[in-house]
């Protein structure tokens, strides 16, 4: 599938050019639409009520951060690329239905994943699917298990990052953007969640995000 660097944060994929935004989500301009997945807002309170002890800080930082991309760019679309909601319903869901309300001009598209089991009528606010067409690339939540040759399936749900080594043998593991053949994986959003190392090959294309910048290092 084509894929051609721009620069060390926009990238042409299939076709369209896609922006990657140091706070894990991407932007296409000639369609302003922003994409974002695995924000998994609600993860805090679920561990919080099971007697973790987390900083209940952090999904409010989350939501703060969408609020400013969404006012720094003012897509006519927003896209989830699933996870959105973590688990059972808490008050992150209703901080979050609170924001986007201010934001009545713009559509919230919610692609279906793993951890979306909300009641149904949660969703009054946004737009469901199983999957999200942009040109020739197919926005899923989970990489599909059969790639379409003609077409590029961007997704969430990993959580990719890399290992970077440093001087005396230090190593650092960041978050990335990691594009492959056909198959493309975007950061998670969400601040608590984790990180699965990926180990890209030769042809691969990776993006780190550290600093408040996108970083090409593969």
């Amino acid at each position: 599938m084509y894929i051609k660097e721009i620069s060390s944060s926009e990238i042409d994929v299939a076709g369209v050019h896609l922006v990657l935004l140091p706070e894990a989500a991407i932007y296409i301009p000639s369609r302003k639409e922003l994409l974002i997945a695995d924000l998994h807002l609600g993860k805090v309170e679920h561990f919080r009520k099971n007697g973790i002890g987390v900083p209940g800080e952090v999904s409010d930082q989350d939501i703060e951060t969408l609020h400013s991309l969404i006012a720094t760019y003012f897509p006519d679309r927003v896209v989830f690329l699933g996870d959105l909601f973590h688990s059972s319903h808490n008050s992150s869901w209703s901080r979050f239905i609170k924001m986007i309300t201010h934001f009545s001009d713009i559509d919230f598209h919610l692609v279906i994943g793993n951890h979306d089991i909300l009641e149904s009528e949660k969703y009054n606010a946004l737009i469901l699917c199983n999957q999200y067409d942009i040109g020739n690339i197919i926005c899923t939540h989970e990489p599909l298990t059969v790639p379409i040759s003609e077409r590029y399936n961007l997704c969430g749900h990993i959580h990719p990052g890399v290992r970077l080594r440093g001087k005396g043998k230090q190593y650092l593991r960041l978050p990335c953007y990691f594009f492959g053949a056909q198959t493309g994986i975007m950061p998670a959003f969400g601040s608590f969640t984790g990180l699965y190392t990926v180990k890209p090959t030769q042809e691969d294309k990776v993006y780190v995000l550290a600093e408040n910048e996108v970083s090409r290092v593969h």
